[in-house]
């Protein structure tokens, strides 16, 4: 890796090794990943237990698109697409020690490896991923005060597939990024190089980046509004009968409403001062700088979580299968239009997600180079 002129003092700066845990973790997770599922697809071909498209381990029929292919074509899925990334592996390995790098084999393992991510993690987990992810920290609560119901568990094999598969996912699409920026000679931490877009600067991203957040605070407290409706006992957008069925269950709305609620609130931190500072009112943290990865990992989380389950919500919408799997009529509006925008909502927060990164990230630690001063020399100069 050649060395970099400081944009600032005009030094030349020699690059460190990569070692964010971007560059180091993602390519040998996505690898290992492949490894183990396609070992694991092939032996569920076979007729061996724990697949995850098999009704007698998934008895939730009809959720996840696995559930809904059937045990031998879920498991023919899952073998084909870890085949793939075992492909996808030892090719980005072997173009990587290619003299000259060749372009369009590149480009063509860039677009398979973010595809087979997207796969795996948007579209291939249900709703029942963020649901667990949602109600963890009630469930820990009420077991803390004696007061959970016994036997009560929401990480069963299924939703702890769906945890791995969505882990995957976001280790081959960092593994895609990283294999890019390596081919073009960005920076692999950072992705910084000598000229970058506009649309990344930090002053341009802070303008679009409030539009992705007013959306991503906006959809959530239309969901919630509904379910707190429920909970008072006003019948917003659904029939009185609907009301009466759920009985208790719309308290069990009403708490997911206020974790959405709390995700709104969380989310203006992308944009206010309160989301780079810690607040006077945190003792022992006051003052201090927030640490970009403890907005950016749990907010990417989430968004690919809510964007996955919007995209269930959806098929359901699309197909007229709503009603067989959740409570509701097609005229109890509010039972299903609210999770039609969630795949907006997952995008919305992951763009404003990045938006907020690119405000922060700062100088880099591996080649030295400072995307807030570089790029606004560049919009100086151009």
């Amino acid at each position: 890796m050649t060395a970099t002129l400081d944009d600032r003092t005009g030094r030349r700066i020699r690059p460190k090794a990569p070692g964010s845990p971007l560059a180091s973790l993602a390519p040998p997770v996505a690898a290992v990943w492949s490894v183990a599922y396609l070992g694991l697809g092939i032996a569920w071909l076979a007729g061996a237990g724990g697949n995850p498209a098999d009704p007698a381990v998934d008895d939730v029929v009809g959720l996840s698109l696995l559930g809904v292919w059937g045990p031998r074509t879920g498991a023919a899925i899952i073998t084909a697409l870890a085949g793939l990334g075992v492909a996808l592996a030892g090719a980005m390995t072997a173009l990587r020690s290619a003299q000259p790098p060749p372009r369009l084999p590149h480009h063509l393992t860039t677009m398979l490896a973010v595809g087979l991510g997207l796969t795996l993690a948007v579209v291939l987990p249900d709703y029942r991923l963020l649901a667990a992810i949602a109600y963890t920290p009630i469930l820990l609560v009420l077991k803390l005060f004696d007061a959970a119901p016994e036997g009560a568990s929401v990480w069963t094999w299924p939703v702890v597939n769906m945890a791995v598969l969505t882990l995957a996912g976001l280790a081959w699409i960092a593994t895609a990024l990283i294999d890019h920026r390596r081919h073009t000679g960005g920076c692999l931490t950072c992705g910084g190089v000598r000229r970058s877009a506009t649309w990344t600067t930090p002053q341009a991203a802070a303008r679009w980046g409030r539009w992705a957040t007013g959306v991503a605070v906006v959809v959530p407290l239309g969901y919630a509004a509904t379910r707190y409706a429920w909970a008072l006992g006003i019948p917003l957008g659904v029939s009185q009968q609907l009301l009466d069925d759920l009985g208790n269950a719309v308290y069990a709305g009403a708490g997911l409403a206020t974790l959405a609620m709390g995700g709104a609130i969380l989310t203006l931190g992308l944009v206010q001062r309160w989301g780079e500072v810690f607040p006077r009112w945190l003792v022992g943290l006051r003052g201090r700088r927030v640490p970009v990865a403890l907005a950016v990992v749990p907010a990417g989380v989430i968004s690919v979580s809510v964007a996955s389950a919007g995209l269930m919500f959806v098929r359901f919408g699309l197909t007229g299968q709503f009603g067989a799997n959740f409570p509701g009529e097609n005229r109890d509006v509010a039972a299903w239009l609210p999770e039609m925008f969630w795949p907006l909502w997952g995008a919305a927060l992951a763009a404003a997600t990045y938006a907020y990164w690119l405000r922060r990230r700062g100088r880099c630690h591996n080649c030295g180079q400072d995307p807030s001063h570089r790029d606004l020399e560049q919009l100086e100069r151009g």
